[in-house]
């Protein structure tokens, strides 16, 4: 090679990886269960397809794919476990392009969700600590603050 020069990086196939290591965890689940057979490096490629096929059928049924692309959910949330607010943010996992009217729109909801996760944290802890409410009856309470907070606030505008 010349001074500075390096050679390109060699392409990876990180999908063929993805079902071949999906396709010897399904023939190594099954050879445990079954006792002895051959490695799965030792199948035929033929063998090992039919087990990729099987794992990434199995894959497909465990992992829960978002049937909303393009859509983007924000939300406030409570932690009962930690007793702290949060906002939950879901979206695809595919690129996405937003108009700067929608992406204000989102960074809108972003803020609207920071505060009422905020006031929900407010108000059951004034429902456990000032009215004495267990934590059933505190979510309960929160649950019917939640519903008027969004019949307040309105419908939704479509910016897009």
């Amino acid at each position: 090679m010349s001074k500075g020069r390096t050679p390109p990086p060699a392409q990876i196939d990180h999908a063929a990886q993805l079902r071949n290591r999906l396709g010897k965890a399904a023939y190594t689940q099954w050879q445990r269960e079954t006792g002895e057979l051959p490695s799965y490096e030792q199948l035929s490629p033929a063998e090992r397809d039919s087990w990729q096929m099987i794992g990434h059928a199995v894959m497909d049924v465990i992992v829960k794919r978002d049937q909303r692309m393009g859509q983007v959910s924000i939300a406030s949330t409570f932690g009962y476990a930690t007793q702290k607010p949060y906002v939950e943010l879901s979206l695809d996992t595919s690129p996405a392009q937003f108009s700067p009217a929608k992406a204000r729109e989102i960074g809108l909801w972003l803020l609207e969700a920071a505060d009422a996760s905020e006031s929900d944290a407010v108000l059951m802890a004034f429902a456990r600590d000032e009215i004495g409410l267990d934590e059933r009856r505190a979510a309960q309470l929160l649950d019917q603050f939640r519903k008027a907070r969004e019949k307040a606030r309105g419908s939704e505008v479509s910016s897009a």
